[in-house]
């Protein structure tokens, strides 16, 4: 007759099981960090003036960058910081200039001779 014995699973069984719960969970949590991670902000940045707009609106950098203004319109504009931290003074159309982005932080700009002209750049 056989007896109806309670599985007991054994010590070499509970180790395996444990390492291979340890290598999924390491597996899983490198493709969610992985997944997650954002694209790094550009040493240098690019803002075009054109019809009337900058572009991108919003331009992540990394402090200290630089950051080049072209102005594809045909008239003078200025691509200047609304607290004073980078003003390039006029741009004419066609010209091009560059500013440094010196600290972390969120800048907010206008052109001073179109006041619907604004745009943001975000420097970390």
């Amino acid at each position: 007759m056989l007896c109806s014995m309670p599985f007991t699973p054994t010590r070499s069984v509970l180790v395996r099981l444990t390492a291979l719960t340890a290598i999924l969970f390491l597996a899983v949590s490198f493709v969610v960090v992985t997944a997650g991670a954002s694209t790094p902000r550009a040493k240098s940045g690019a803002v075009t003036i054109k019809g009337f707009a900058f572009s991108p609106k919003t331009l992540q950098v990394k402090a200290g960058s630089k950051v080049k203004v072209t102005n594809k319109d045909g008239t003078t504009h200025t691509f200047t910081a609304n607290k004073g931290a980078f003003d390039t003074g006029d741009i004419d159309g066609g010209s091009s200039a560059t500013v440094t982005v010196k600290k972390p932080g969120t800048y907010a700009y206008h052109c001073n001779i179109h006041s619907s002209m604004k745009g943001t750049i975000k420097a970390t």
